[in-house]
């Protein structure tokens, strides 16, 4: 009668101790965080705030308190293994086949394509006049500029999203920006048709990322290309011929590793892309870029013409294809156009490339 609750009670203690046990001699090292931004460190103690003390070391304990992401580990194969959920609903959706989708922590994507925060005809009209007046800023330096909306997977691929958060049949916010600057002379790249028709074909978005893949990546630089080359017919025509296309096992996307579950599950299929050496374009330098993260990257080509691309990480993959195409190229990873940089840089060409989902940036791009 009296071991029951000292052992009762001894367990509790040893169960409070864990996790300070664990940050002092990191018994759980193995299990890594895979959330996609940074932490807080332990505050410093500034007497007397004592007040502005608490509150920050009460969010670093909650981000950094022993055994969280070992605990993360098992909730998360318990929440999507056996009940087949996301444990993080509102940052990756389960859909249907094995996809997923970027959830609604990230500018509420999802309430985006269902229709719930249209885009506003006044808003619409806004963003196409602020490009217009880039436009043709550009154009008195002897620059074209083009605007690439890179769609989302939620777009490609919606008969894969569950039931519940199928798209809205009315116009998407893509549409109306569309349909606002198809009135007008601004240069506005959609590229959804042709990689609706690609994905007959091919898987052209990873399953487990947020990204396409590497043949989505190349359908959408030609389409890209194809329309630069009216008004720069200089500029080589492109052919999927000029491309080594090859099939290998995939791996993990960004998405479920969000989950912590990169070590079970892998994307069925991952493009092996190599252009031919005429279409291949040498990298000639990596410009660090403190204020993003991400350097900028120069190549040079066997084409014609100077390329600026202003773009996020769906740019990325494009430096595999586009730089070959020009006779030089500058890769920027920025959410806005900086006059300095096209008047040093005196491109022929200015690509502005956005994701589907931040649209709206593109009023102050």
């Amino acid at each position: 009668m009296h071991i029951r609750p000292r052992l009762v009670a001894f367990t509790f203690a040893i169960l409070l101790l864990l996790p300070t046990l664990d940050q002092i001699l990191g018994l759980s090292a193995r299990f890594s965080s895979t959330e996609n931004r940074k932490l807080n460190g332990i505050p410093a103690l500034n007497f007397p705030h004592l007040r502005s003390f608490v509150k920050q070391f009460d969010r670093y304990y909650k981000e950094n308190f022993g055994w969280r992401n070992a605990l993360f580990y098992a909730y998360s194969r318990w929440k999507f293994n056996v009940l087949g959920q996301s444990p993080l609903p509102e940052k990756v959706v389960v859909g249907k086949d094995g996809w997923l989708y970027l959830g609604n922590s990230y500018n509420r994507v999802i309430d985006q394509h269902r229709g719930l925060l249209p885009l506003s005809a006044d808003s619409a009209r806004l963003i196409t006049n602020h490009l217009l007046q880039r436009q043709q800023e550009l154009a008195k330096q002897g620059t074209q500029l083009y605007v690439l909306v890179a769609p989302d997977s939620h777009t490609i691929y919606p008969e894969y999203l569950p039931d519940h958060l199928q798209l809205s049949p009315a116009p998407s916010r893509l549409d109306i920006l569309k349909q606002t600057a198809a009135k007008t002379t601004l240069h506005f790249v959609d590229i959804r048709d042709t990689l609706r028709a690609a994905k007959r074909g091919h898987v052209i978005y990873y399953q487990t990322d947020t990204h396409w893949n590497e043949y989505g990546t190349l359908i959408g630089s030609a389409t890209l290309l194809n329309y630069i080359r009216h008004d720069q017919p200089t500029i080589p025509p492109v052919r999927l011929a000029d491309y080594h296309i090859e099939k290998q096992k995939g791996g993990a996307g960004d998405l479920i590793t969000m989950l912590t579950l990169q070590d079970e599950k892998k994307d069925p299929i991952y493009y092996y892309i190599k252009p031919v050496p005429g279409r291949a374009a040498r990298q000639t330098a990596l410009v660090p870029n403190d204020a993003i993260g991400f350097p900028s990257t120069r190549f040079t080509g066997t084409g014609s013409g100077k390329l600026l691309f202003i773009g996020d990480s769906f740019s990325h993959g494009m430096m595999s294809y586009l730089p070959g195409y020009f006779r030089e190229s500058y890769f920027v990873r920025a959410n806005k156009l900086d006059p300095a940089l096209v008047k040093v840089e005196r491109p022929t060409v200015v690509v502005i490339e956005i994701v589907e989902r931040n649209i709206d940036k593109l009023a102050t791009f």
